[in-house]
C-alpha cells in the first residue's frame, strides 16, 4: 500500500473517548484544591521505596489503573487503611469525581 493511500490516524477507527465531558464548576474546584496534594510529579526521581509516598506507615502499596470515578478505589482505601493506594486515571473527570468523594 502506498503511504498516500493510507488514511490518516484521525480518520482511523477509535474505540474510546477522545475527550471527557465538560467538568462542572464543583468538579473543577475539587480538582484544583486536591490535585496538588495527591498528584505525583512524574518529572522527579521516583522514590526508592513507594511506601515513602504516604504520610502514614503503610504495610503494602497497591496500584489501580483506570479508576473511573474512584468509587472502588475509595471503598478499598476505607476498607484497608493500612494499605497505600495509588490511583491512575487518564481522564480529569474521573480524578475530579474522586476529589469530590
Amino acid at each position: 500500500m502506498d503511504p498516500k493511500d493510507r488514511p490518516s490516524r484521525a480518520t482511523e477507527a477509535f474505540f474510546g473517548r477522545r475527550r471527557g465531558k465538560t467538568m462542572r464548576p464543583q468538579q473543577a474546584a475539587a480538582l484544583e484544591s486536591g490535585f496538588g496534594t495527591y498528584r505525583l510529579d512524574l518529572t522527579a526521581e521516583p522514590p526508592a521505596d513507594l511506601h515513602a509516598l504516604f504520610e502514614t506507615d503503610v504495610r503494602a502499596v497497591r496500584l489501580e489503573i483506570g479508576f473511573g470515578g474512584g468509587e472502588h478505589l475509595l471503598h478499598r482505601a476505607i476498607e484497608a487503611p493500612s494499605i497505600g493506594f495509588i490511583g491512575v486515571e487518564p481522564f480529569v473527570n474521573g480524578m475530579a469525581k474522586m476529589m469530590m468523594a
